[in-house]
């Protein structure tokens, strides 16, 4: 065991977890998939193997986890807020300094080009997709219902997911064409083209 390991072992095992999710990331924001390796993964986190091991048994194991914790921060509960609060959560949270830099987009685009060739990450992400999907239609219909917006909730729902991914696409290939305040009125305007209001002061109120 390293120096480096033993400073490591003293953290928590939820410390430990963290930095090396953290790490992974890292380096499937570098170099893709072709970074994800278990040696690239240990000299990014200053571990060694048999450290990352004892946490993750395989890759693919520690790749689901990632995929796990970058969801969970995007559809973390919001049950107490109204239908208003939620989707301006959802929006936000999509284009806060957290989730849309280069790293953490480039580390998406590896991820969703597994989905397709790995079962259990497939099985993954096709829950969490149908619960964040789920979660905006029933906004959308709520506030729909209250203002009598005849809406189809789940097109719009649909749109505004296509528009904040093709955003994250469109930031990886040209970072210097819109800013994050650009990218969130974007998806506020898609909104308000079906009658929805998101007016500052409004949300601030409700």
């Amino acid at each position: 065991m390293t120096v480096k390991d033993i400073a490591y072992h003293r953290k928590t095992a939820q410390q430990r977890r963290a930095e090396l999710i953290a790490a992974g990331i890292a380096c499937l924001g570098k170099g893709g998939m072709t970074a994800f390796t278990i040696d690239q993964i240990c000299k990014q986190a200053g571990v060694s193997r048999g450290l990352i091991n004892h946490h993750f048994k395989t890759k693919e194991e520690l790749l689901l986890s990632i995929y796990a914790d970058m969801t969970d921060y995007l559809l973390r509960d919001r049950g107490r807020d109204s239908p208003l609060k939620q989707i301006a959560g959802f929006i936000d949270s999509s284009f806060d300094a957290k989730s849309f830099n280069k790293s953490n987009l480039r580390a998406w685009l590896a991820i969703w080009g597994q989905v397709a060739t790995q079962p259990e990450l497939k099985s993954l992400h096709q829950k969490r997709y149908q619960h964040y999907r789920g979660q905006l239609v029933a906004a959308i219909s709520a506030i729909a219902e209250d203002e009598q917006l005849d809406i189809d909730a789940a097109g719009v729902a649909r749109q505004l997911i296509a528009l904040i991914d093709g955003l994250w696409l469109e930031y990886c290939l040209h970072s210097d064409g819109f800013s994050l305040d650009d990218a969130k009125a974007d998806c506020y305007r898609l909104l308000e083209g079906t009658g929805i209001s998101f007016d500052k002061t409004r949300i601030a109120q409700e």
